[in-house]
């Protein structure tokens, strides 16, 4: 073959079309596949001789030469193929042979152009367009049908099965049905592997994961939406369906409670039509409605008005052939993937990997689809009986029906054909076809399973970038998201506008230096490696039995996976001095948090839209100014902040506690859980007095022997400083809210087997750190002061700025003589007491974060360090306001966006960079993706974290968390409708 022509992809293409257009049968197709794999010579010069050009002289001269072909090697019989089966009883039919006839090319003729007929009245009937010659034929052949019915008073046998026929044009269509249901089982249940490809878009989204769900529901159940009910308490339900794609909740009244109580669980279950609980699904409008009632959730499956639910489902068949558990594993998947990714950052790999398991249980479950089927089919011409058992072993009841058994390690089936007789060529053929479409079947089931294994391996290597291939050159698998580094390097083309318009063939995907070295290799056939502008990639050929099968591309990288590697050596390095294992570790973690930030950025582009952004480390942000701006403007408007020296509180003549009567009250229990609120309290005693409560809690008075002049004095004074620059976030109200939730997060450690970790000295110094972590604030983030030049900025050298003025500022106010609650610690415990407390306010700076969460994260096994942890449980604690319930939540959102618009619109006013994400804030459609971002990306994976390392106790703060970011979503999502309106 030319160089031009170039690949077994466009000769493929060609005897395809060739197949396609009815001028060549599967047999024939075959024969041309096996001899050009193999080179045969005189194939190879018919193909040689000719241009790209000329591909109908090709299908020409590829006709002429099957022609050519002798008449043993066109003939090669189906049968014989067949009668290899192990899957019924061979000696049934053992010694009989086929009644070959001398009109034997004749009958073939005859069925090779009923087949055709029939395939083409089922597309016409299925509303296919049709070329208007094969009608014009078509109408001809109706025709001449219709003159015989005059004559013979007989129904035309070709366009109805239930009219009465004659024997041999039954058998017919029992084959073609047979056919057609091979077919279109394997091609529904192939689609699942490809579902994968749009988690490998670079935009993957929420609305991917949706859509792919849906898709993958299609493709595995036949049905079109679904839904389910969460009983997670006596008084309401919780809903969600596929329609809205919204949770709510509904009251659970007596009628819905009789009614969930008739249901069978863990059975597949119609509705009825007057279903009290479907009623409560949005505009029920399907024909039919299957439930599955497992683990107090209800799981309901809807197919379309115009669609009726048949043996074509897993759904109709579950209960007889024991495939509830498959269904089972499909509801808690969906369930857990549409929870998941509305509330948090996802791993498109990790679901693409669940999607194999899953799907891979549904492609083996499917062969009992194909049995149903069957039956069905064979059912119209014989009295036919169905056995089904749990032993492998059946025994045959007599000796004068015919017994086909289907083998299953959990369900056999055996079919007791009536009436069938093998001595009759048409019955024998019957009987040889149902053996063969299944053994065909279960070869598609092993050839899913070693697919299944062999992506599992590439979906979990971070080393290879694997693309894969069919005959045809349209792509099946691909491994993950394409880096960035050969996306860019081989100018790669993918998508999901190219997935969705079915344009991924690889001549589309790669550019032309790659195609070329795929045709030429495909052209060789030998193993090598291609080059392209010194960058390597390797390419595999698919050769089955040979048969080509297609091709993969592997593209590799050096730079991943080694940083666990080096954790686990420099845990064991006992010989490595502690402060070079500390070094090398930072290093090691920041190595790590750049690379999962890169990842994090690349496969979520709306991140840096969102203010999630601004935790970001080595963030953009900071940018340069035009000459005017540095000199005049910056001049003129420069901001002048700087820490501000003590000085007599306001606060002074507020009325003092009683601090001889000072005890615990009852309300004071509220403290102790993560539902105080700070907005219930009216006055600033009562806040002073919250303080007061959660150091008597810990011992700390009595342990430290705090004066308790001074301490209201030091209340105060913080109060003061926090209040100075009336910031509607950044002020006295969040201070307490971040103590009190650093309070917390101590008690519920305190009930975990990791409860000496933090002694009470370290926790007196993270409490007064989290009291006095945002004292001073000026209500303008770190990038605002460095562009501003501030007095800060300059002295702390633009590094972060902020977080040191607040840890200075609250060490400056300790010094002071009326303010001093430390005055009776010793040197040691007072220089101990700054350092961790410098180190405790530092950690809130929010370029650190994800620094912070890779050095938890890898933590070792033995970990027991009081820095670590504390600078966690500070972080953490940060975010108390955000990890309310929903309703408070809100409200703590509001006010940091109050404060993001006066910054966005004082940088404008000045000609300072503007943030993107403090834009439109007043739009509750931008503020709601900002906070959507803010929560899924950077505070739930924060409390999950921490959470894990308490034991799990934490997990109603992710509760509240989950329900505020689909708060949000609700607002986004309502504000997009009213804008399509």
């Amino acid at each position: 073959m030319n160089q031009q022509l170039g690949s077994y992809v466009k000769f493929f293409h060609i005897i395809r079309e060739l197949g396609d257009s009815f001028q060549i049968d599967s047999k024939q197709k075959q024969i041309l596949k096996v001899n050009f794999t193999i080179k045969d010579k005189k194939l190879m010069t018919i193909l040689n001789d000719l241009n790209d050009e000329d591909q109908e002289e090709i299908k020409f001269s590829l006709l002429n030469y099957l022609n050519e072909l002798p008449k043993e090697k066109q003939g090669v019989s189906r049968q014989m193929k067949r009668t290899r089966s192990s899957i019924t009883d061979v000696d049934l039919i053992k010694g009989i042979q086929f009644d070959e006839t001398k009109s034997h090319d004749s009958v073939n003729d005859m069925e090779k152009a009923f087949k055709l007929i029939n395939d083409f009245y089922n597309k016409k009937k299925e509303g296919q367009t049709i070329n208007p010659k094969i009608n014009q034929i078509f109408e001809n052949i109706r025709n001449l049908f219709i003159q015989n019915e005059s004559q013979q008073n007989q129904s035309p046998i070709l366009l109805t099965k239930g009219s009465s026929s004659p024997t041999m044009d039954m058998n017919q269509l029992i084959e073609s049905d047979l056919l057609d249901s091979y077919k279109n089982i394997k091609f529904q249940f192939a689609n699942y592997m490809k579902s994968h490809l749009l988690l490998m878009d670079e935009n993957v989204s929420y609305t991917t994961i949706f859509n792919l769900l849906r898709e993958l529901t299609k493709n595995l159940l036949n049905c079109d939406h679904f839904s389910f009910f969460n009983l997670n308490s006596n008084s309401e339900l919780e809903l969600y369906q596929t329609k809205t794609d919204i949770f709510d909740q509904i009251p659970l009244d007596q009628s819905i409670t009789n009614e969930i109580a008739s249901f069978p669980q863990n059975k597949i279950f119609r509705f009825p039509l007057n279903s009290q609980l479907c009623s409560k699904l949005d505009q029920m409008n399907y024909l039919s409605s299957y439930g599955l009632y497992s683990n107090n959730i209800i799981f309901i499956y809807h197919s379309k008005q115009n669609k009726q639910l048949d043996s074509g489902s897993i759904l109709k068949i579950a209960n007889d052939y024991q495939l509830i558990d498959e269904l089972k594993n499909m509801s808690m998947f969906l369930i857990h993937t549409i929870q998941n990714a509305k509330v948090q950052f996802f791993s498109p790999l990790s679901i693409a990997d669940m999607i194999l398991d899953l799907g891979i249980s549904f492609v083996r479950a499917s062969k009992f689809i194909l049995i149903e089927q069957m039956y069905n089919i064979l059912s119209q011409m014989f009295k036919i009986d169905k056995l089904q058992t749990d032993q492998q072993e059946i025994s045959v009841w007599d000796s004068e029906s015919v017994y086909i058994v289907f083998k299953d390690y959990q369900v056999t089936v055996c079919f007791r054909i009536y009436q069938m007789n093998l001595q009759k060529q048409s019955d024998q053929r019957i009987y040889s076809e149902v053996k063969h479409y299944y053994e065909k079947y279960l070869r598609f089931i092993r050839e899913c399973f070693d697919k299944s294994a062999f992506y599992k391996f590439f979906l979990r290597s971070n080393d290879s970038l694997v693309f894969e291939f069919d005959k045809s050159g349209h792509l099946l698998f691909l491994s993950r998201p394409i880096p960035k580094q050969i996306k860019s390097n081989f100018n790669i083309q993918f998508n999901s506008h190219m997935i969705h318009n079915n344009q991924l063939s690889y001549n589309k995907i790669f550019d032309q230096n790659v195609v070329s070295n795929i045709e030429n290799y495909l052209q060789d056939h030998n193993w090598k490696t291609m080059k392209d502008n010194e960058k390597q990639y390797e390419i595999f050929l698919k050769i089955e039995e040979k048969t080509y099968k297609g091709f993969a591309l592997i593209f590799t990288e050096n730079t991943k996976g080694w940083v666990k590697k080096q954790f686990k050596q420099l845990e064991s390095g006992n010989q490595l001095d502690s402060k070079i294992k500390a070094k090398i570790r930072k290093q090691l973690i920041q190595h790590e948090t750049i690379n999962f930030v890169n990842k994090l950025e690349e496969n979520n582009p709306e991140v840096k839209n969102s203010v999630a952004s601004l935790y970001m480390p080595l963030q953009q942000l900071i940018l340069k100014r035009t000459k005017s701006n540095q000199t005049n403007q910056q001049d003129q408007h420069k901001i002048q902040t700087s820490e501000i020296e003590f000085k007599k509180s306001k606060f002074a003549n507020i009325e003092e506690l009683d601090l001889n009567e000072f005890q615990l009250e009852n309300q004071d229990d509220l403290i102790d859980t993560f539902d105080f609120n700070i907005m219930d309290l009216t006055n600033q005693k009562e806040k002073h007095r919250v303080v007061w409560v959660i150091l008597k809690k810990n011992a700390i008075f009595d342990d430290f022997h705090l004066p308790y002049e001074n301490l209201q004095n030091f209340i105060k004074e913080i109060e003061y400083h926090y209040n100075i620059n009336n910031n509607p976030y950044h002020n006295y109200d969040h201070g307490i809210t971040v103590m009190q939730t650093a309070h917390y997060f101590c008690k519920e450690l305190e009930q975990t087997s990791k409860n000496t970790i933090i002694d009470n000295f370290n926790k007196f110094i993270l409490m007064i750190s989290s009291f006095g972590h945002d004292v001073g604030h000026t209500g303008r983030t770190n990038v605002f002061e460095i562009n501003s030049l501030s007095d800060l900025a300059i002295r702390y050298h633009d590094k972060s700025v902020l977080e040191q003025h607040h840890a200075a500022l609250t060490i400056q106010i300790l010094k002071y003589p009326q303010c001093n609650i430390l005055i009776n610690l010793n040197q040691i415990q007072f220089r101990n007491f700054r350092k961790g407390l410098i180190s405790n306010i530092l950690s809130t700076d929010m370029t650190e974060h994800f620094t912070l969460l890779k050095d938890f994260e890898n933590r070792p096994k033995n970990f027991n360090d009081s820095k670590i942890l504390s600078g966690y449980i500070m972080h953490a604690s940060d975010f108390g306001g955000a990890g309310k319930r929903s309703n408070i939540s809100v409200k703590w959102s509001q006010r940091v966006n109050q404060e993001f618009s006066i910054q966005y619109k004082l940088e404008g006013e000045l000609g300072y960079p503007q943030q993107p994400y403090m834009k439109d804030l007043h739009i509750p459609q931008v503020m709601a993706k900002s906070e959507v971002g803010f929560l899924k990306v950077i505070v739930r994976p924060c409390y999950v974290l921490l959470s894990e390392f308490l034991e799990g106790r934490l997990k109603h703060c992710i509760g509240y968390i989950d329900d505020t970011i689909q708060h949000w979503e609700k607002i986004g999502k309502k504000n997009e409708e009213q804008q399509q309106q």
